[in-house]
């Protein structure tokens, strides 16, 4: 960046003037004037000064300049403290608190809480001599400063800090917690304040100097937040978490507390999964072969499947004449034996785990009306097909995770049998079938409860023990005998829909058969804090996920690569999962950006608008510009940098790589093929890179925000140092740093406007 250069002043002296409706101005005289410069790291006074006053004139420029950056950003100065050096030790609280009440217009409460979220437990400072003959107003705002901070009854807690909080993050049952809250002298005694659904408890905290503190221990896992009750001179305030999810603030209400994650004691998931890049298929749509016989099969059940004569042919969304709504089972011809022969180009983009989407016998195309769990859909091959896909992939370092559709089947089933359409005795037939336990019938046979009253998806009663013992319990449970048969672990479709206790037992029966297996549950908000049906579930606590689909990310980097995020709150969001969820979770939660259930990556970063909420028609009818396509393709790079760069495994959405558009079902499910646009390069860059470094599949990472638009992730394992850096603003940014980039497209340490890099650090 080109050298910054401003003005800073000094005074002799000052006056006091007040309006007649009580408004303070200030009048400085003797002021002199002097030129500073910074280079992007430091600030150097250009004319002769002695040491004292070069310390305060770089103070002044650093504060002047941190309040300019955060107002040209949008931001209110709650986020000034974002914009100041990060090692502010030799800055002055109460120049800053002159520029806010001053300058800024602020009253003395509002610019006390923004110089403690700047500055800290080293907001109240001793007097500083010299700084009188300097700046007096400043010299004399100190002893302001700090009788405010007393009067006030400021304190300071930050969840991320050990000084605070020991350990930090999520912690095992039964270990103790240490927390700490620092005082400015207002406060008289503190009690913490600990609560969950349906619990709370107080704890009285000890007064030692400045600092109350005091220990406790969870004993049972548990979704915990913790807040500080304190008595002040002015009566009882409440020490919460701001909005960056860690710091504190002030309040006269019990407002949002810190959290704090309790899992199970000895809670691990599988090793081998953490730091994997996943691919995500959708097998109708990927690695087509002839697919007429199994065509066949569906329409000697009766059913009215539909076969597209080409790759090119856009997918069927409209119902046909003899349909009331759209089917979707039209078919592209996808096979387990197509994509079989595609291992190799996953190979080549770094690809360790695949994940299907069902692949079990069903009449849709989708498959999550399942017809039969024991059996593979004809049209995508047999079960031999299966076990040597598996196979293949596992000799390439490659693991295959199934998904398993288990709080409902298809009403066009073996079990459910509506139509008549299977030789079995259904559930809907007759309420002697072996299978009728398995639902709910309100009034037999056309009254039953089905998912989100959808009649084609019967819901089951998972607590049946015959539905139990065929899924689960028995040696040869669905569960285990596709684990026997090749699968690595299991994705658990709708996990809100399936009881904790149930969840358990799939993560048992699954660890029994294959003890390194893993099962990821589609779980679509924070799964530590998630409330389904008013229940708290325990997805993240040690005993039914070992991770989770982390669409949560996906939106928090989306809006951050379309401005609707700082990098601040990206900052934040990431660092609030890496704190809140169990390391060992947290090491395995599947980070993707595109999924069979939203609209593809590239289109949600085409638009300013939510493609989502348009029609059927309007989403087939939805093409993108060569303009948008372009910008698309530029932010879907700092995206996939992200994901490939912070902890957790980065999936990849089928077609993805090739920049495929669309938006919702089915519309995202689009056959693969090549694009002129796409980022197949791009990605398997990303792969070797991420598969080579110890530091991005199992480092510690750290986040540097230099700026509202600049988002740089730093991983590090032993000696191996990585730097990601995001460029999301439309200027250049000089990078603080020596490395090798990785990506090619960096010179003289300059990444481009809306650009990313990777360094490997010297």
């Amino acid at each position: 960046m080109d050298a910054v250069t401003r003005i800073a002043k000094t005074c002799g002296g000052y006056d006091e003037l007040w309006s007649h409706d009580g408004r303070l101005s200030i009048a400085y005289h003797d002021e002199r004037s002097y030129q500073l410069s910074f280079d992007g790291q430091n600030w150097s006074v250009l004319d002769a000064a002695d040491k004292n006053t070069c310390t305060y004139l770089i103070c002044s420029a650093a504060i002047n300049y941190a309040v300019e950056r955060c107002r040209n950003s949008g931001l209110s100065l709650d986020f000034v403290h974002e914009f100041l050096p990060k090692e502010c030790k030799t800055l002055i609280p109460a120049e800053l608190l002159r520029v806010l009440l001053d300058d800024c217009g602020l009253g003395i409460y509002d610019a006390c809480a923004i110089v403690v979220r700047c500055f800290g437990s080293d907001s109240a400072a001793p007097e500083i001599p010299w700084l009188h003959s300097i700046q007096p107003r400043t010299a004399n705002l100190q002893a302001v400063l700090n009788n405010a901070l007393k009067s006030f009854g400021f304190a300071v807690h930050d969840a991320y800090d050990e000084a605070y909080r020991s350990p930090l993050g999520a912690v095992e049952d039964g270990s103790e917690v240490k927390l700490c809250i620092h005082c400015f002298g207002g406060v008289k005694s503190a009690a913490l304040c600990v609560y969950a659904d349906g619990y709370s408890a107080e704890y009285d905290m000890q007064h030692d100097g400045d600092c109350f503190s005091c220990g406790f221990v969870p004993e049972k896992p548990a979704a915990l937040w913790y807040r500080f009750k304190l008595c002040t001179e002015n009566g009882e305030r409440r020490l919460c978490v701001g909005n960056d999810g860690h710091f504190s603030v002030l309040s006269d209400a019990a407002n949002d507390g810190f959290r704090l994650t309790v899992y199970k004691r000895g809670f691990t998931t599988p090793e081998w999964f953490a730091g994997r890049i996943m691919y995500q298929i959708f097998p109708d749509r990927f690695g087509f072969e002839d697919a007429s016989e199994g065509i066949e099969y569906h329409k000697a059940l009766g059913q009215t499947p539909e076969l597209h004569g080409s790759i090119n042919e856009p997918v069927r969304w409209l119902p046909r004449s003899f349909e009331k709504d759209y089917a979707p089972d039209d078919f592209y011809g996808g096979s387990l034996r197509g994509i079989t022969k595609k291992l190799p180009y996953l190979k080549e983009l770094g690809v360790g785990v695949i994940y299907l989407n069902p692949i079990f016998e069903a009449r849709s195309n989708h498959r999550y009306d399942t017809s039969d769990y024991g059996k593979i859909d004809p049209i995508l091959g047999n079960e031999q097909d299966y076990v040597n896909l598996c196979a293949k992939a596992a000799r390439l370092g490659i693991c295959i995770i199934n998904d398993g559709v288990f709080s409902h089947t298809g009403a066009d089933s073996i079990y459910f049998n509506r139509y008549g359409s299977y030789p079995t005795l259904g559930a809907y037939q007759s309420t002697q079938s072996q299978f009728y336990p398995w639902y709910d019938f309100r009034h037999f046979p056309d009254d039953y409860r089905c998912w989100w009253n959808f009649r084609d998806l019967p819901e089951v009663n998972e607590q049946n023990e015959s539905w139990q013992d065929y899924i689960i319990g028995s040696d040869d449970s669905i569960v285990r005998r596709w684990l026997r048969l090749g699968a690595s672990g299991w994705r658990i479709d709708v996990a809100d829909e399936l009881p904790d206790e149930v969840l358990s037992l799939i993560r048992d029966a699954a660890k029994a058969e294959k003890p390194d297996s893993v099962i990821i549950g589609e779980v679509w908000e924070d799964a530590v804090i998630k409330n389904s049906y008013g229940k708290m579930r325990n997805y993240a606590l040690g005993y039914s996920l070992d991770s989770v689909m982390n669409y949560p990310f996906r939106s928090a980097v989306i809006d951050f690569a379309l401005g609707k995020k700082t990098a601040f709150e990206l900052r934040d969001f990431l660092l609030g999962q890496q704190h809140n969820y169990p390391q060992p979770m947290y090491r395995c939660l599947m980070n993707l950006l595109g999924s069979h259930d939203v609209e593809r990556l590239h289109t949600a970063l085409a638009f300013d608008y939510d493609v989502k909420a348009l029609d059927r028609r309007q989403q087939a009818e939805l093409t993108l510009t060569e303009e948008q396509a372009l910008r698309a393709t530029r932010l879907q790079r700092l995206c996939a940098a992200i994901q490939y760069c912070v902890p957790g495994v980065p999936c990849l959405y089928y077609g993805d790589e090739e920049c495929l558009d669309g938006g919702r079902d089915p519309f995202n499910r689009k056959p693969f093929e090549p694009s002129n646009i796409g980022l197949h390069n791009f990605y398997a860059r990303l792969g070797e890179i991420r598969s080579s470094s110890p530091a991005l599949t199992g480092g510690s990472m750290q986040i540097l925000t230099p700026s509202a638009d600049v988002f740089i992730i730093l991983r590090q394992a032993g000696n191996e140092k990585i730097a990601c850096v995001i460029n999301r603003s439309d200027d250049y940014y000089t990078v603080p740093f020596s490395g090798t980039p990785l990506l090619g497209g960096c010179e003289a340490n300059l990444v481009t406007p809306m650009s990313v890099e990777i360094f490997k650090l010297t």
